[in-house]
C-alpha cells in the first residue's frame, strides 16, 4: 500500500445483532489503525440506524458515510454481503463530510458540498452519495460544481433501496438520511484515479431530441419518441404493441448522450405506448443528440475492465491501495450471476490486491470535465 494513505475492506453478515456485525466489520478495516474515513455500504432492509450506531461506535472518531444498497460484493467474494465497509486512512489523507436534505436538488448538492469544507491538500476529489429515486442527479451534479468549479473531480453513485416506496438511504455520522445526499470530500497528498466504462456501442444513424423535458422524451427527429427508437430495433410501433413487452427492450438498448467530448448512456425505464414516449431517470435535454445502444455481457464486462484500468492508470504509477466502484441496476440485472462476478473480478486484477468493493447504484456519478457526469448503465472505479 502507499505510504501515505491505506485503503482495507471489513465485510459483515448481518445476523441477529445487526450494529455488533457493522462493529465487526468496521474493526476489521481498521485493523486498529486510526482511520480518515469509514464508508459503509449496507443492504437496505437492514435496521440501518442500528448500522449507523455500529459503525460509529467503532470507527475511532473517523468520519462515518454510508449508502442502503440491493448488492455489494467485496473483495471478489463469491456472494453479496449485508455490509461492507472501507476504510481510509493514513498522513496523507484528510476529509471533510456534509449531508443534506434539500427539496431543490441543485441546493442540495451546494448545501452537502459545501458543508465538506477544504482540507487544503494538493488534490481533492468529492465522493457523492446521492438518492436513487428521485432522477435528479444531473442536478445535484451541477449544485456541487457550482461550489467546486472543475478542477475538482466527483464520483460516487446513487442509493439503492425500497423502490416500491421511492425510498433510499444514507449515514452521515450516526444520522439515517432518507433520500438525501451525503458528500465526502477526500483530500490526499497524491492524486486519485477515477474511470469510467460499459462497453456499449451506438448503433445506427444518431438522433435529435425534439421534444423533451428532461426526464420524459416526447420527440426524436420531429416523431414521436416511442416510435423513432422502436424502428431503429426494427420493432412495429403499432398501437397494440404491449408496454410490458417492450420494458426489457430499454435495459438491453439504453440511448447514448453524446455530449462535446465524452457519451453518457441513459437507461429508458419506461415506454408509454398510448403517448408514444420514453421515460428516463437522468436528463435527456431537448437538443441532444442520441444513439440507440447494444452490447451483450462480453462486451459489458469489457467495459468494466476498462474503467478500473483507468482508474489505476490515473494513479500515474504509484501502488494501488485500494477501490471503490459503482456499477448499475441495470448492469446487475442483465448480467449473470457469474457476470456481476466478472466486474468484481475486473476490479480485483486492476488493483492487483483485496481491497477493493463492487456495489451496484442507481445511477452513476463521474465528472472529470465540464459541469455534467451523470450515467446510467456505466461502471465508476475510484482507485487510491
Amino acid at each position: 500500500m502507499n505510504a501515505d494513505r491505506w485503503v482495507s475492506v471489513g465485510v459483515a453478515r448481518a445476523q441477529d445483532d445487526v450494529a455488533a456485525a457493522t462493529a465487526r466489520a468496521v474493526a476489521e478495516a481498521r485493523a486498529g489503525r486510526p482511520a480518515a474515513l469509514v464508508l459503509v455500504m449496507a443492504r437496505w432492509d437492514l435496521d440501518l440506524g442500528a448500522v449507523a450506531a455500529g459503525a460509529h461506535a467503532a470507527a475511532g472518531g473517523a468520519a462515518v458515510v454510508g449508502t442502503s444498497t440491493g448488492t455489494v460484493f467485496a473483495r471478489g467474494g463469491q456472494q453479496a454481503a449485508d455490509v461492507v465497509v472501507t476504510a481510509v486512512g493514513g498522513p496523507g489523507v484528510s476529509v471533510g463530510t456534509g449531508a443534506s436534505t434539500a427539496a431543490d436538488p441543485h441546493a442540495r448538492g451546494v448545501e452537502a458540498v459545501t458543508a465538506c469544507g477544504n482540507a487544503g491538500r494538493a488534490h481533492s476529489t468529492v465522493l457523492l452519495l446521492p438518492t436513487g429515486t428521485d432522477g435528479q442527479q444531473q442536478a445535484v451534479v451541477r449544485g456541487a460544481y457550482s461550489v467546486l468549479g472543475p478542477a475538482v473531480p466527483l464520483v460516487g453513485g446513487g442509493s439503492d433501496g425500497d423502490m416500491a416506496r421511492r425510498v433510499t438511504w444514507q449515514l452521515h455520522g450516526r444520522e439515517v438520511v432518507e433520500n438525501g445526499l451525503v458528500a465526502v470530500r477526500l483530500d490526499t497528498d497524491r492524486p486519485v484515479g477515477v474511470g469510467t466504462g460499459h462497453g456499449l456501442a451506438r448503433t445506427g444513424e444518431p438522433m435529435v431530441v425534439t421534444d423533451s423535458d428532461g426526464l420524459l422524451v416526447r420527440g426524436l427527429d420531429g416523431r414521436p419518441a416511442l416510435d423513432a427508437y422502436l424502428e431503429r430495433l426494427g420493432v412495429r410501433a403499432e398501437d397494440g404493441v404491449d408496454a410490458a413487452a417492450l420494458a426489457p427492450l430499454g435495459f438491453a438498448h439504453p440511448l447514448a448522450l453524446v455530449r462535446r467530448r465524452r457519451e453518457e448512456v441513459r437507461t429508458v425505464v419506461g415506454m408509454d405506448v398510448a403517448a408514444r414516449s420514453l421515460e428516463f431517470v437522468s436528463e435527456v435535454p431537448p437538443g441532444s443528440l442520441v444513439s440507440v445502444m447494444s452490447g451483450g455481457q462480453e462486451d459489458m464486462l469489457a467495459g468494466a475492465v476498462g474503467a478500473c484500468a483507468d482508474a489505476v492508470a490515473g494513479l500515474g504509477g504509484a501502488e494501488v491501495a485500494g477501490m471503490v466502484v459503482f456499477s448499475c441496476i441495470a448492469r446487475r440485472e442483465l448480467l449473470s450471476h457469474e457476470g456481476r462476478l466478472g466486474e468484481a473480478r475486473a476490479a480485483l486484477s486492476a488493483a492487483a490486491g483485496p481491497e477493493v468493493v463492487l456495489n451496484y447504484s442507481c445511477g452513476e456519478i463521474a465528472r472529470v470535465s465540464g459541469a455534467a457526469g451523470c450515467h446510467n448503465q456505466t461502471v465508476v472505479a475510484l482507485a487510491l
